[in-house]
């Protein structure tokens, strides 16, 4: 039987349709979020030293 994922973002089992994958860490799609803005990645994102950004915080 396969182990259910946890979300990095909120540490809740990750029972919905689809899991995002970023770093080698599940995701609950409304919580993979900047981690300078908050504001919420669902298209693309950017990464740095553990961290998730938009592409605008990623480049400032």
């Amino acid at each position: 039987m396969q182990q259910i994922p946890q979300c990095a973002g909120c540490n809740q089992h990750i029972l919905d349709k689809f899991i995002l994958k970023v770093l080698d860490r599940h995701w609950h799609s409304s919580c993979l979020k900047c981690a300078d803005c908050q504001m919420q990645l669902a298209d693309r994102c950017f990464s740095r030293a553990g961290s998730v950004y938009c592409k605008e915080d990623f480049f400032k």
